[in-house]
């Protein structure tokens, strides 16, 4: 292995992480030095603050942070690998089978090997504000509480999980590539479910199996501690820490040791699927004679037949492109991730899962429609152009765009308001206005994903498309948390219980109801307006 080909090829893929998505643009951001020199300042920022404070806390508390200091330095590595690992899924794992079958790095002289590390390096690269924030906060407790032999352990334990969640996100293009060159072996809708199936599976099953509350939920039913632990390498930086903390230097040296050695083992097993599914099988097609093509005008509920042939098209797009699978395995992975750890807590789940049902149910109505809305312009690409061509009216086009958001989300949310309602059952009446609310929730956060993609759309096809960019991001969610917020409001202080000391119990149930509608049809209007002007003035503008 050639380490100047490695780091050749990781500055050239980091930089292409910025620069594919603005093409003729180039981001103070592309350069591996100016994100080292943000890391630099943000570690001696949050390092700066947290000394200056340390001094000023009461010795009470000091006391009471000592056991969540060491908790944190222990469990660090393995939040640091679950942390790249869902960032890989959301955003890395968006790579259409034509970029990947044509990447110039192709036809160079790199073996697998090279590839694979320099590919992760990059990606630890575009996420290095994580490990740089988290010993910016934890060194200095680490100092205060004498800690001080551990750290340097500590740091580079911590850096090597950070690389394993790179290298298994490199795994899992592989695999995904393997996935879509098997299926498409298959014609018909059926290839084209399963593999939407076993894309959503793969993304939940290995996000689960990295997250830090579910494995230590899990050890601990199987052992008492984390002393037993050998058999999960994920937990052996975690392992080593600990072990360095109790001062049992031998069962540190053998934990390292392993690491070292799985180490080496993702990096062979992911350069080995690398060589043998380099890139997606190419689409043979096949001509045959049909019957003339006649044009059917069909609608569907509220769409007419534009609208109608617009989201279909939305449809058939998030079942048939792998890098949208990432959206539909968002609702799974909240609800487990959030659901199982009560669960296998051995507490009371019931009393526990009804203080997280509404949060849960709002993380879901807030991520989903405003990710799946959000992203519907900027994915149309080049062919965005076809839109302009169309004699579509912006209401034409917020129906068919909103339609798939919508029915996803609605279903997703509503079953886990269901689910939830089976493991935390509440009254029926509190029930219905829960109802209420996510229904205004989910459809009032389609529009504003649309507002806000329709105002700063990306169409830039690249190995990390966007669809959207992150100013746009960053508005639709604040606007998202905002709505959800204010929706949820009137239930909260039904659940506060200050409805029913203002107006008795009796009818506190009907007010929270009647506030739900009232505040919620205020908001979707609101939204739906702010969506109407973006889309106008989108199709008003005919530069792409």
């Amino acid at each position: 292995m050639n380490l100047s080909t490695v780091l050749s090829l990781a500055a050239v893929l980091f930089k292409s992480y910025f620069r594919a998505s603005r093409p003729g643009y180039r981001s103070p951001f592309s350069n591996p030095r100016v994100v080292i020199l943000v890391d630099v300042v943000l570690f001696t920022a949050s390092f700066g603050l947290i000394s200056y404070l340390l001094p000023s806390l009461p010795s009470d508390l000091t006391i009471l942070l000592q056991p969540v200091v060491a908790q944190a330095i222990v469990g660090l590595p393995v939040i640091l690998t679950s942390a790249v690992i869902l960032a890989g899924i959301l955003f890395e794992l968006g790579q259409t089978s034509g970029l990947a079958s044509s990447e110039a790095v192709n036809w160079l002289p790199v073996t697998p090997q090279e590839y694979v590390i320099g590919s992760s390096v990059s990606v630890c690269f575009a996420y290095s504000l994580f490990p740089a924030l988290a010993f910016g906060l934890t060194i200095p407790l680490a100092l205060r509480f004498g800690m001080s032999s551990v750290i340097p352990f500590f740091v580079l334990i911590s850096l090597l999980s950070f690389l394993w969640g790179a290298v298994i996100v490199e795994t899992l293009r592989a695999v995904m590539n393997r996935i879509s060159t098997s299926v498409y072996k298959r014609s018909g809708r059926f290839g084209v479910v399963l593999r939407l199936a076993l894309l959503v599976t793969l993304l939940v099953a290995v996000q689960i199996a990295f997250n830090p509350y579910i494995l230590y939920a899990v050890l601990s039913s199987i052992v008492s501690g984390i002393n037993l632990a050998w058999f999960v390498p994920m937990v052996w930086p975690s392992v080593v820490v600990l072990s360095l903390l109790l001062s049992d230097n031998t069962r540190a040296a053998v934990f390292v040791l392993l690491s070292a050695v799985f180490t080496f083992l993702i990096l062979e097993s992911a350069a080995w699927l690398r060589v043998r599914y380099w890139s997606p099988m190419a689409v043979t097609i096949s001509v045959s004679t049909s019957t003339v093509y006649t044009p059917k005008e069909r609608s569907f509920l509220w769409l007419d037949s534009v609208s109608f042939s617009l989201a279909s098209k939305e449809l058939k797009s998030l079942s048939r492109r792998k890098d949208m699978a990432r959206f539909l395995a968002i609702p799974i992975m909240l609800v487990i991730v959030t659901i199982l750890p009560i669960i296998t807590s051995g507490e009371d789940s019931q009393t526990a899962l009804s203080g997280v049902s509404l949060l849960l149910l709002s993380e879901a109505s807030i991520i989903l429609p405003i990710m799946l809305s959000s992203v519907s312009i900027g994915q149309e690409g080049r062919s965005i152009t076809n839109i302009y061509m169309l004699p579509i009216s912006a209401e034409e086009l917020i129906k068919g765009k909103l339609f798939h958001a919508w029915i996803i989300s609605g279903v997703a949310v509503f079953g886990i308001a269901v689910l939830m309602q089976i493991l935390a059952p509440v009254s029926p009446l509190q029930f219905l206005v829960t109802l209420v609310a996510i229904a205004f929730i989910v459809v009032t956060e389609g529009y504003i994903g649309l507002g806000a993609g329709s105002r700063h759309p990306d169409f830039t096809i690249g190995p990390r498309a966007r669809y959207v960019t992150f100013t746009g991001f960053i508005i639709a969610f604040a606007l998202g948390l905002a709505v959800t917020a204010t929706t949820l409001l009137p239930l909260i202080l039904y659940f506060t219980g200050f409805f029913t000391i203002l107006i008795g119990g009796s009818i506190s149930i009907l007010l929270t109801i009647m506030s739900t509608i009232v505040v919620g049809m205020a908001l979707l209007i609101l939204a739906r307006s702010y969506c109407k002007r973006g889309v106008e003035k989108f199709l008003s503008n005919m530069e792409v």
